[in-house]
């Protein structure tokens, strides 16, 4: 007889069996993810790199019922076979293979890049990384292969310019052309990294937070899941679509959802792609009367009732242009009698500015994907317009005025913010100067005083544990507040900034020029209107060479700008006629934009004549050239090759200009408001106001 401690002993044993057959079965049944690559993928540098590197928050949301991720990366490996520390040759690679995977993931490249491989082995990247996925291709689990393009090497890396930049760029066109070649799916762990250089601190390898970001990259590419449809920030009640360009209707999604629009009494369909992008192209449709625009997938749906169709403009800048319509003169009759139904504005507002430490939360906020806070399309009334930019407002209000159909205006300034806070990374990495201004961030002698004063003020005692950078430095502004809106057609800029530049007025020209470039291109609109504010009066060294050299930015195609020395103030960096500028502005667009024959312009220098010992100066957009007061001409000088400028006589005869003085008797060069504060006084007969100008070359 089998005794009951010997049918216990059987019946716990086959309880155990059953159980390690049933762990191993379900162990059999996951599906196996082999994370592939160099110090990246492993986690150099991470704290706590066992639960922070990427493969570890891959696991962690993948979950562990259904899928088992291995980290298979190898500090400082190349792709390369000949590289000086090839992939191939590691003991991870061996462990890889042995792993048999069903998904395999390579992240490889970043160490190609250096000139102790790049140059020599150029060559044979593409040939050996496609043997790569062939030999994981070919394994007995038939895994499907993935590849990434390379997360960002940033330009503080101290091979940057030695080659690394040219380098990378190669390689990452390679790795597409590869994914193309091998029929593999293609993840872009570029974007939206680069976005977020914070989050690598020696500029090649991420933090947890970086791999937080890479993490949710590839598990959105394993599950297609994107979080369902989402639209961009743009899209919502009353917003304005741009008449007569193709619509783009586009947004993200699951992958392969079916996506359906109807606007317009038309209806189309698209399919979200692989990285969960989609877009549904409309042919330009005029300004018209709001239509309800229906977005929706098999899942969920967005409904917005009025879209209009008609201009969109962006107003963007630093505290000026967000200078409210509540504070500017006359505001309560803004508010009563210039209030516009057909107006549409679209405010978005900086969480973390002030003059004070930020706190904990602001630098929480200090990121690209959290910095503004929108509000969303909304009519121009009273109880919406006072915290509207007073600039942009009245801008848009004559617009519409003069062109009847719904206009729509976006506001991003930022008070304080210098220009290199508003260009792209792309740009700002091309140019040595640039990239100096990029990466010596502190109290950096390019950056004018009151922006590094301010920007070591705010983050003052910061610690690593919080990750963040500040809005005035380098590309934070064009990252959180131009990006985001590229996808969304407008037909131009309006832009009032410079007060933040203005101690170094050479570097700001060149700033100017390369932010102008570079949203036309990121827009793809190489003709994108683009007209500026040249900086008001006010008792501060620099700012009347300042405003003559922004008028020489006129230079640049398809430029305009509003002068407005006449309405500043001796003391005050906001002075509060604001109609007066955004309606000059209005009036350089309405001529410029819209072909519409009226005046938008005071005298701009065009040359001189010398006649003995008087200069002759003349002007465009000079007819019925005379003073705003009736008296003599003020703030005028004039030189003689000695460059020693002294007070001038004028006198106006046929819309020139007639310049002297009996202490120069040969002069040859001659200036006009260029006092810091001018109170000058030369207008044209439709009262606009004439440039500073002089005719020295960079002064």
């Amino acid at each position: 007889m089998i005794s009951y401690f010997n049918m216990y002993q059987i019946k716990h044993y086959s309880i155990l069996i059953i159980t390690l057959l049933t762990a191993y079965y379900i162990q059999a049944q996951k599906i196996k993810v082999a994370c592939i690559g160099d110090s990246v993928t492993f986690g150099l540098g991470i704290e706590d790199r066992n639960h922070n590197a990427y493969p570890a928050q891959l696991q962690e949301l993948l979950g562990s019922t259904s899928y088992q991720v291995s980290n298979f990366g190898h500090s400082g490996a190349t792709l390369f076979k000949q590289g000086h520390k090839p992939y191939w040759n590691t003991e991870s690679y061996k462990k890889s293979l042995e792993f048999t995977p069903d998904i395999v993931i390579i992240h490889l490249g970043l160490n190609d890049q250096g000139n102790n491989n790049w140059p020599q082995h150029k060559e044979e990247f593409v040939t050996d990384y496609l043997e790569l996925i062939t030999i994981y291709k070919n394994l007995p689990s038939k895994p499907q292969v993935m590849i990434c393009k390379m997360t960002p090497t940033f330009s503080g890396h101290h091979w940057f310019e030695e080659g690394m930049r040219e380098s990378f760029l190669e390689i990452q066109h390679n790795i597409e052309h590869i994914a193309k070649t091998a029929h593999v799916a293609l993840i872009n762990l570029h974007e939206p990294l680069y976005r977020f250089p914070e989050y690598f601190p020696d500029n090649l390898h991420p933090t947890k937070e970086g791999t937080a970001i890479i993490a949710q990259k590839i598990y959105s590419a394993i599950t297609g899941d994107y979080g369902g449809l989402k639209l961009p920030i743009l899209y919502g009640e009353q917003m304005v679509l741009q008449r007569n360009k193709t619509i783009n209707f586009n947004g993200t999604a699951n992958y392969n959802d079916t996506i359906t629009v109807e606007f317009n009494k038309q209806i189309k369909h698209t399919t979200a792609q692989f990285d969960g992008t989609w877009d549904i192209p409309f042919n330009a449709m005029k300004a018209g009367d709001p239509y309800p625009l229906k977005i929706y997938t098999k899942d969920s749906s967005i409904f917005i009732n009025k879209v209009y169709i008609g201009e969109v403009w962006l107003a963007s800048g630093q505290s000026n242009m967000a200078f409210k319509v509540s504070q500017t003169e006359h505001a309560s009759n803004v508010l009563k009698d210039s209030l516009n139904d057909d107006v549409f504005i679209f405010s978005m507002n900086g969480k973390a500015l002030s003059d004070k430490q930020f706190t904990p939360t602001e630098l929480g906020h200090c990121n690209a994907g959290d910095y503004f806070q929108n509000t969303g399309w909304q009519s121009a009334t009273k109880e919406h317009l006072g915290n509207f930019s007073a600039v942009a407002y009245a801008f848009a209000y004559n617009l519409q005025k003069q062109l009847q159909i719904p206009i729509g205006i976006i506001c991003n300034a930022v008070g304080g913010s210098p220009t290199q806070s508003w260009v792209s990374r792309e740009t700002m990495e091309q140019t040595h100067e640039t990239i100096d201004l990029l990466n010596d961030t502190h109290l950096n002698p390019m950056v004018d005083t009151w922006v590094s004063q301010r920007i070591h003020k705010n983050l003052n005692g910061i610690t690593k544990a919080i990750k963040a950078r500040h809005p005035y430095q380098p590309t934070f502004l064009f990252d959180a507040g131009i990006r985001p809106l590229t996808n969304y057609p407008i037909n131009g800029v309006i832009w009032y900034q410079g007060e933040s530049n203005a101690e170094h007025v050479q570097l700001h020209s060149k700033l100017f020029n390369r932010l102008v470039s570079d949203w036309r291109h990121h827009w793809n609109l190489p003709e994108l209107p683009f007209y500026y504010v040249q900086l008001s009066s006010i008792n501060r060294p620099t700012w009347g060479i300042f405003r003559n050299s922004q008028r020489q930015l006129m230079e640049i195609p398809y430029t305009g700008m509003a002068v407005t020395l006449d309405v500043g103030h001796p003391t005050n960096v906001h002075p509060n006629k604001k109609w007066v500028v955004g309606t000059r502005l209005s009036y350089i667009a309405l001529a410029k934009t819209y072909n519409i024959n009226r005046p938008y312009s005071g005298p701009l220098f065009d040359y001189i004549n010398i006649n003995n010992s008087k200069l002759e100066v003349h002007f465009t957009f000079s007819e019925g050239l005379k003073t705003n007061d009736g008296n003599p001409v003020r703030d005028i000088q004039i030189a003689g090759k000695d460059k020693r400028f002294v007070e001038a006589k004028a006198q106006i005869r046929n819309n020139v200009l007639i310049v002297w003085s009996e202490k120069i008797k040969d002069p040859r060069f001659v200036k006009y408001a260029c006092s810091p504060y001018s109170q000058g006084n030369l207008v044209n007969q439709h009262d606009l106001p004439a440039s500073t100008f002089t005719t020295i070359n960079n002064e």
